[in-house]
């Protein structure tokens, strides 16, 4: 049996669903645009808001600015460790090094103008040798070298008949006393020192070389004898003592 089709019976069906199905969606609008206007509003949620990414911003910059400090804090480190470094090579004198000083010069006389005075007078000692260097080390000097020999703290000078021994080695004068450091408080130190002016003295009575130069640029070679193995005492632990 085929049914007839009823106007406006479904005409009616479908207007009950069209506004049911628009008041959904306004419904939904409303509660999107109602949401929307918390999140952006200027109340206290939204200031919260705001001030909490400002503060997740501010937390991100101070993060990279202590990386930046830590590394510059980093690089300042290792400079100062390498100056520091590079002033105990200087002072060891395993490095070698070029810079402003003296070059004293003493020699033997060539003449023995009185024949009062014994041989030895008229020659260049130990002790004249150790007296330069002592006023120079007192005046400022950073490194000396006797004879193209870096000194250091190891490093022994010792007087045999007319020549001398350095770490070992003989030279024969003249001997040439070379320092890198302030030339004005050097040469003030080798004039106030009373060895020195002893040697002066003696080098204008009897003829001995003596000869103060300031230099520009002295350089200085790295010493040879620093391969030395330094032994000292040492305290014997104390044993405990037992019933």
């Amino acid at each position: 049996m085929i049914r007839r089709f009823r106007p406006e019976r479904s005409v009616a069906t479908v207007s009950v669903g069209l506004v049911a199905l628009l008041a959904g969606l306004l419904f939904t609008v409303n509660a999107r645009v109602s949401s929307d206007s918390l999140a952006t509003a200027s109340g206290l949620q939204g200031m919260v808001t705001k001030r909490s990414a400002e503060v997740e911003d501010l937390a991100v910059a101070h993060s990279v600015l202590e990386q930046t400090i830590s590394a510059y804090l980093a690089t300042a480190d290792s400079a100062s460790e390498l100056a520091v470094d590079l002033d105990q090579q200087v002072v060891a004198g395993t490095i070698a090094v070029s810079g402003p000083g003296l070059s004293v010069t003493l020699s033997d006389s060539l003449s023995k103008a009185d024949p009062s005075q014994p041989t030895e007078a008229y020659m260049v000692h130990q002790q004249d040798i150790d007296a330069v260097v002592a006023a120079l080390w007192a005046g400022g000097a950073e490194a000396i070298a006797v004879q193209n020999h870096r000194l250091t703290s190891t490093t022994v000078i010792r007087c045999v008949g007319n020549v001398i021994l350095v770490a070992g080695r003989v030279y024969a004068p003249p001997y040439i006393i070379e320092a890198i450091g302030p030339p004005s408080a050097m040469e003030q130190s080798l004039a106030d020192s009373p060895q020195v002016k002893a040697y002066v003295e003696a080098s204008v009575a009897l003829g001995l070389g003596w000869s103060v130069m300031r230099q520009d640029a002295v350089e200085l070679p790295a010493a040879t004898d620093v391969g030395l193995s330094l032994r000292y005492a040492q305290a014997i632990p104390v044993r405990e003592r037992t019933g």
